[in-house]
């Protein structure tokens, strides 16, 4: 049964959580304001449910003849998946969008042929949940990225029903949290079409919590409404932006706000399971994987307006076939992993953990002291200097990313030796697995 001893093994997906038949494992926040599963004992039946379910297979031990349920599901996908550069022809779509609004425009057309979608939304009390709809209006809602660890509440079984009903449904979430989803329904649907992203890590949401009230104080409003990536100063120098109830807006950039600051330069408050990842590479279980394509002004100026621009990577038949149907309404240009892969390192690798003792330090600070005292202490604004250091921390990262890459199987030696034709790497070629 799952019983949470090392937290890097757990990313609080909540599928323990909705496959136990007695109700038995909720979800609590800990002291980080992290959601892990606790089992109620006095109710526990003892059933292999939850282990079945859990995508982190190392909970099980190594003669275990339990075979975890994301084995089963049977998900054909490419060794070499294909790779585009992407932007909404919508201006106001891609504007408001992250990226270059290609989620939207999937998500249009999932609803305009009736289906669902699935997505993170902001509460009332601006935490972060996981909603399933069929109306359209909720899309302004579910767009853009939320920066901190959602709520699958509900989510999987409300997917698992609506699938069985035969209703058509798109969800998209990270990549722990598809790959839970998967192993919740045991099987892929015809009708189902799964969407994840380049993941760098999932943030405290109660740190989150702690920084929007600090906002709260400074500007003596409630907030309303909050849109990570802001493009108010363009999309490579994207901004935090924060609506208030008295039309007062807060809007710092990347360098000079501290919940970036802290989420970019320091891991102080990234799940700790998020170090260690298990979803990274190519061949995510996902039909389409999401992204910025961090550097395309590099490879083909035309496809860069500082306005967001997507990076696509298609997974599966039916994420071709999908993509393929709103061609109408985007922009697009193929690319390689080669490409894409220098600007988006998270693709193979996982940022590095910090020293336990200074995370220690900022969770107790954190309920002691002023949000005030905690950006002068551990979120100092970036000076020249510091920004060099950030580039140099980028370069380290892309060359771990490579050195993961050398030890993967020959389809990612291939796309290395694209990238880097001077390396010695073997000259077997993935193929497509259909």
């Amino acid at each position: 049964m799952i019983e949470i001893t090392d937290k890097k093994s757990c990313m609080g997906c909540g599928a323990c959580t909705e496959v136990c038949p007695v109700d038995c494992i909720p979800l609590f926040n800990d002291e980080e304001g992290f959601l892990y599963p606790k089992i109620d004992y006095d109710v526990c039946i003892s059933c292999p449910l939850c282990d079945r379910v859990c995508p982190i297979t190392d909970k099980l031990p190594e003669d275990s003849k339990v075979i975890p349920y994301i084995e089963k599901a049977d998900l054909p996908r490419y060794n070499e998946p294909l790779v585009y550069a992407s932007y909404s022809k919508n201006h106001d779509i891609r504007v408001d969008s992250t990226s270059g609004g290609i989620f939207s425009e999937l998500a249009l057309k999932m609803f305009n042929e009736g289906g669902y979608v699935g997505g993170a939304v902001y509460n009332d009390d601006l935490s972060v949940s996981h909603i399933l709809t069929n109306d359209s209006d909720k899309l302004i809602d579910i767009r853009s990225s939320k920066y901190v660890l959602s709520s699958t509440d509900k989510l999987y079984p409300d997917v698992k029903e609506r699938l069985r009903n035969g209703d058509q449904v798109l969800v998209c979430g990270a990549p722990c949290q598809i790959v839970g989803l998967y192993a919740f329904l045991k099987k892929d649907y015809p009708n189902l079409l799964t969407c994840d992203f380049v993941c760098k890590g999932v943030n405290s949401p109660l740190v989150f919590e702690k920084y929007v009230k600090w906002l709260e104080d400074k500007y003596q409003s409630k907030a309303v409404k909050i849109k990570a990536k802001d493009k108010t100063e363009g999309w490579h120098n994207f901004s935090m932006r924060v609506d208030f109830e008295n039309g007062k807006s807060y809007v710092k950039n990347r360098y000079k706000d501290p919940f970036f600051v802290g989420y970019l330069q320091t891991e102080l408050f990234t799940m700790p399971a998020c170090f260690s990842c298990q979803f990274k590479g190519v061949s995510q279980k996902s039909d389409i994987t999401l992204a910025d394509f961090w550097g395309i002004e590099t490879i083909d100026r035309s496809m860069d307006q500082d306005l967001g621009t997507s990076l696509i990577i298609l997974n599966s038949d039916k994420g071709v076939k999908y993509f393929e149907s709103i061609s109408e309404s985007i922009v697009s240009k193929q690319f390689t992993m080669a490409d894409a892969l220098p600007g988006n390192t998270a693709i193979y690798s996982s940022e590095e953990e910090g020293d336990p003792e200074l995370r220690e330090e900022f969770y107790k600070d954190l309920e002691k002291h002023s949000f005030d005292f905690m950006i002068k202490k551990y979120f100092p604004m970036p000076t020249v200097m510091s920004r060099l250091t950030i580039q140099i921390e980028r370069l380290e990262r892309l060359l771990k990313a490579l050195t993961q890459m050398l030890l993967a199987p020959s389809s990612a030696a291939k796309i290395l030796s694209k990238a880097f034709p001077t390396l010695s790497l073997s000259k077997d070629k993935g193929k497509n697995i259909k």
